[in-house]
């Protein structure tokens, strides 16, 4: 038998090419980097981001995490939205294509996973949700 790792590892390629094989290459954001997909997808997870929110969440220094925010500021990708109730802070609002591109790339991304485990009942992937979830809080 193949070492959970290894299976782990199988699956998540698989599911992962399959998955961008459905993505539209019409992508608005093609100049991105996978990192800068991964911030941006770690922003619009975020519910109401500041600089160090996201610094946090990115296990990043507060500097790097400004570094990244100016230049996606620079790129219109998000904007900066004073506190109203403290000037010092700023949240940080993805721009509206930005939150639709992530929606519609979450939904594909589930719809693939969702066929993937469509092999199992629903009580075994009720299962596979609570120990995913188990282990997503641990990591």
């Amino acid at each position: 038998m193949k070492p959970i790792g290894h299976i782990f590892s199988e699956l998540h390629d698989k599911v992962l090419w399959q998955y961008q094989q459905k993505l539209d290459n019409s992508n608005l954001f093609q100049n991105l980097s996978a990192n800068d997909e991964y911030y941006i997808d770690l922003l619009y997870s975020l519910e109401d981001p500041t600089v160090t929110s996201f610094a946090d969440k990115a296990k990043i220094s507060k500097p790097a995490a400004t570094r990244i925010i100016h230049r996606f500021v620079d790129e219109k990708y998000l904007v900066k939205r004073p506190s109203q109730t403290d000037k010092r802070m700023s949240f940080l609002e993805l721009d509206q294509k930005v939150k639709e591109n992530c929606e519609k790339n979450h939904q594909l991304f589930d719809q693939v996973f969702l066929n993937a485990i469509s092999v199992l009942s629903i009580e075994e992937q009720q299962t596979l949700h609570q120990i995913m979830f188990k282990i997503n809080q641990k990591i």
